[in-house]
């Protein structure tokens, strides 16, 4: 006897099981399975399948006039339950996609890359099983219709006669916005299996690139709690935690960056190789599926002002046109929508904003959000998954008929703006020009990403000038010399838009928004900017850059030359030390090389042996063997160290590209000689991260990546909210990540604790809103104020800062030192009046004084900058400056505006209010406001240190050049700045 059965949860369109109910029905199913099977084991019958009732197919069918092919597994067959009814979970979704691919000639499945978690990252090629036969030939064409140069005689017309166009559909790039992937399962279905006429012909016309999962590891992180928080009976109240999650949420991926923000850079693999998938395809449109506040409706383009200036206008129209037909596939329904209101694209930094300066159509959904239940809203409707998925369906089905309906318009037009990028029009002749830097690690990373980002660039093989030239600091030059290895990079190239996007210095929102943005500001207090306003890279990388009108004809290659300076080789033994040069961001991991040895998974060992080496750096600048050093270089004495350490800095060497000098004697010619105490031995670093509510998650998440992933550098995240039961003394580094409020949990017990850890030689960094809760004057940590606390003594501050700027630049004048002086006039001095009791100070007017100052300040921060690039003053003399130059751009971001004097040692202080702004929107009331503010600052406590930030440094790890600041309170910090314990 053979008996089987279908255990399915129910598929209703009326109800949203969750995963964690769907469990529930399992085990009563099993249970009303287990009674059958005795009965029928007790009669002898014979057993039939249990079938379920009524038709999966037609009650989760979404487009209802469908005719869908038998043969192509529908999404329920391979996933158990109906589409929209529960929100897949990844391994089902791969299973589904194979599944889908080995059924139909229309699919092809392909991997693209890993998560960090390593799962495999996927995207689906949906088109007809004749373009699938020439689908390397039509993406050959592509190439050449992004790349006019490549293209002779009647070609053009001949490729967009003959050509589909390409679309590429992106879902759930924040795993915790669900809706969209179930989505995407169900539109590659629908698309497999259509058989109608209007399908088919679509996928004639288009090739349809479907990534159903950008985010796989935030979504299952975030199904998984879904799953912890959700009972037997679901609820639709949004206030449930049901409906929140905790903490680390699943909207970023495993290091909890928002992918959506990583467009700029390419950091996180997740992103890097789907830009490279996309990049390789040239598509003509792409859309970027996303989820919003749950009692919201759904939102579409066109976006509002402010637009970024280098987008086409064209592509504006066609967005224009796509929302209207979208708008009229949600009017059949009755469905709410709404267009533009808070969705602005001004800077290039999301999936659709990226995609349009790469030239193609990118659009951008919100959902309102369910969580893979159902919410009620404040008017009693109650808002299912399945209708949230259904939206979505209905949103990229529209686009992709609106793509074949206008394939050879669309195709034109994208031809004819690669054809204005490559053409003499304006701006003409501009060059984008990067010399080689100090910093040849960073300089290379920068090249590495704009090459990624699809920009052409080239390398100049000898030394010359150019003319009529603007650098990142505003100067107008009218004559610049260039060494040889500088990176040229010409505007007329096939992504024009996206050189300019991304390395112009200083675009301007348009005069019109201003005047939109100060009244919202002044009449609502609320802004119309949906996040940043500046996001140039070589500001970003700290970096000299520039672009000029001018360029002579210099001999230029596509491959960088070697750096200036060759790598010394480690040919022998020094007889006394060896000396690294501190001028490379690969000084870092380095460091963390000679303590704690080769990671983990890079040796044979279950544990990496540690090296116990015992770097010192220079506090000072000197000359030894006719070779100029900086201070921060760091020094290894050879009878200090392992006998293998030749060895360890030959690998060093190798692995970082560091230049590392033996030296076979103390003495210097000139400076600090190598035996002195100008050397200070630094220690290792033991990092404690808090994370937990209130610190955001993304301000943690980038400390933890930059430590983790980049330094390998073995550190421990702690619960903030437990910092009364954690042992500090195991660590000589805690960062305090940028938070929400601190003081709601840590209480007077856990403040006293951390005041002790820092005084017996602890370093604490404290990054933004956390600095301000340091700052506080009743916490009694700190001596930086905020400028709103000490409005009454801010003539203190700026003497402090002339003395300051004094000491930074002294001058001697040996004349007033030995010259005699004349002799001094008789002068009468009057006598002092006695003044009125009505002139004297009186409380209450003092009290009065007090009140307009804050109402003032109040007033001010209402126009607080939002991700705009100012100029910071960098003493390069101290520890945690070294590495950088005298100026270095910041981003800032809030209200915050702290106030240093001395014994604080104010390491990065913003520039005076005429030399301040950079790029991005920077008010009068801000400058006035932030003008000659600290940035970073540490100051002594007991034996051990306070270090704040003004801002994130590790800002979505946008910030190579401030990160430098951070990672030397890192890894110099402990060493530096307090007093650790002797060795037993």
């Amino acid at each position: 006897m053979s008996l089987s059965f279908v255990l399915r949860p129910p598929a209703s369109a009326g109800t949203s099981p969750h995963p964690q109910k769907r469990g529930a029905f399992v085990y009563r199913a099993l249970f009303v399975a287990g009674s059958c099977l005795f009965l029928l084991c007790s009669c002898g019958a014979s057993a039939q399948p249990l079938q379920k009732q009524g038709n999966d197919r037609a009650q989760t069918q979404f487009i209802e006039e469908a005719s869908l092919n038998p043969a192509i597994p529908a999404p329920e067959s391979i996933i158990g339950y109906a589409v929209g009814s529960a929100a897949v979970r990844y391994p089902a979704l791969v299973r589904y996609l194979h599944a889908l691919a080995e059924a139909s000639e229309r699919v092809t499945l392909t991997d693209y890359g890993q998560s960090h978690e390593g799962r495999t990252l996927y995207y689906l090629t949906i088109t007809s099983p004749a373009n699938h036969k020439r689908l390397d030939q039509i993406k050959e064409s592509c190439a050449k219709l992004s790349d006019p140069r490549k293209l002779e005689g009647p070609q053009p017309d001949q490729l967009i006669d003959t050509m589909p166009a390409i679309a590429w559909l992106n879902y759930s790039i924040h795993g915790d916005e669900l809706s969209s992937t179930d989505a995407a399962m169900y539109i590659a279905y629908h698309l497999t299996a259509a058989q109608d006429e209007a399908t088919a012909k679509l996928l004639d016309q288009v090739v349809v690139h479907i990534n159903p999962l950008v985010n796989p590891d935030g979504r299952e992180r975030y199904l998984s709690h879904l799953e912890q928080l959700t009972g037997v009976v679901s609820s639709p109240d949004y206030q449930s935690m049901q409906h929140q999650a905790l903490w680390s949420r699943g909207r970023g991926n495993h290091y909890l960056f928002d992918l959506n923000r990583d467009w700029l850079v390419h950091i996180q693999p997740e992103v890097r190789a789907l830009a490279e998938a996309i990049l390789a395809w040239n598509p003509h449109l792409l859309v970027d599926s996303h989820e919003q506040n749950a009692y919201d409706t759904y939102l579409f383009d066109p976006p509002r002002t402010p637009i970024n200036p280098q987008l086409s206008v064209k592509v504006l129209d066609w967005r224009k046109r796509f929302s209207a037909d979208q708008a009229q596939a949600f009017n059949r329904y009755g469905w709410s929508y709404y267009t533009r209101d808070w969705y602005s694209e001004w800077g290039p930094v999301y999936t659709n904003a990226w995609a349009n300066l790469q030239g193609s159509i990118g659009l951008l959904y919100e959902q309102a959000r369910v969580d893979a239940a159902s919410i009620k809203h404040p008017t009693g409707e109650e808002v299912t998954y399945r209708e949230t998925v259904h939206h979505h369906i209905v949103s990229s089905l529209t686009n992709l008929k609106t793509l074949c309906a206008n394939r050879r318009e669309i195709l034109r037009d994208f031809l004819a703006d690669r054809q204005w990028a490559i053409s003499q029009q304006e701006p003409p002749g501009e060059v984008f020009l990067l010399p080689p830097s100090e910093d040849m690690f960073r300089w290379k990373r920068l090249v590495e990403l704009i090459k990624r980002q699809g920009i052409e660039v080239e390398f100049a093989l000898a030394s010359f000038e150019a003319e009529d030239v603007a650098d990142i600091w505003a100067n107008k030059l009218q004559r610049q010399s260039f060494p040889k290895g500088t990176l040229v990079a010409h505007c007329r190239q096939p992504h024009r838009r996206m050189l300019a996007a991304l390395c112009e210095f200083d675009p301007h929102l348009e005069d019109s928004f201003l005047q939109e943005e100060r009244k919202e500001l002044e009449n609502r207090r609320q802004t119309l900017l949906y996040d940043i306003t500046s996001w140039n890279l070589p500001m970003a990388f700290g970096l000299e850059a520039y672009w000029a009108k001018n360029l002579p004809n210099v001999k230029l290659s596509c491959e960088p030359s070697e750096p200036a300076q060759d790598l010394h080789k480690l040919d022998k033994k020094s007889s006394y030390g060896y000396l690294i040069d501190f001028r490379s961001s690969n000084i870092y991991p380095l460091l963390v090389r000679l303590w704690h040895g080769l990671p983990a998974h890079e040796t044979s060992a279950k544990m990496a042996e540690p090296h116990k080496c015992h770097p010192r750096i220079a506090t000072k600048p000197f000359k030894i063997e006719g070779r100029q050093y900086k201070a921060g270089t760091v020094l290894l004495r050879c009878h200090e160290n392992p006998d293998d350490l030749l060895e360890i800095l030959r690998k060093s060497a190798c692995d970082f590209a560091v230049d590392i000098h033996g030296v076979d004697s103390a003495l210097c010619e000139d400076g600090p000689d190598l035996g002195s105490r100008k050397f200070e031995l630094l220690a290792a670093p033991r990092v404690a991260i808090a994370s937990q509510w209130p610190i955001q998650s993304t301000s943690f998440g980038s400390i933890w990546y930059l430590l983790d992933y980049h330094l390998r550098l073995r550190c421990s995240p702690i619960n903030i909210q437990s910092i009364n039961h954690i042992d500090l003394r195991k660590y000589n580094v805690l960062v305090l990540p940028d938070s929400g409020g601190l003081e709601r949990v840590l209480n007077k017990e856990a403040l006293e604790k951390i005041k002790r850890w820092i005084e017996g030689g602890g370093t604490l960094i404290a990054i933004g809103d956390s600095a301000a809760w340091a700052c506080d004057k009743d916490r009694g940590l700190s001596s930086v104020r905020l400028r709103r606390d000490v409005l009454d003594k801010l003539e203190e501050y700026q003497e402090a800062v002339k003395l300051e700027k004094g000491a930074r630049d002294v001058k001697v004048d040996p004349n007033q030192i030995w010259a005699v002086p004349p002799a001094a006039e008789q002068t009468t001095k009057k006598p002092e009046t006695e003044k009125s009791e009505t002139e004297k100070p009186e409380e209450s007017k003092a009290k009065v004084v007090s009140e307009k100052l804050q109402r003032a300040d109040e007033w001010s921060r209402l126009f607080s900058p939002r991700g705009t690039f100012v100029t910071g003053m960098v003493n390069i003399e101290h520890w945690l400056g070294f590495g950088l130059d005298l100026r270095v751009p910041v981003m800032l971001w809030g209200s915050n505006a702290f106030m240093s004097k001395h014994p604080v040692s104010t390491v990065v202080r913003l520039a005076e209010k005429d030399k301040l702004r950079l790029s991005g929107l920077l008010w009068p009331e801000a400058k006035e406001r932030l003008a000659d503010t600290a940035y970073a600052t540490v100051e002594s406590i007991g034996q051990g240190q306070l270090i704040l930030f003004a801002t994130d440094p590790t800002y979505r790890m946008w910030l190579p050049a401030v990160q430098r600041l951070f990672l030397n309170a890192i890894l110099l910090g402990p060493g530096m700045g307090t007093s650790q314990p002797l060795p037993w």
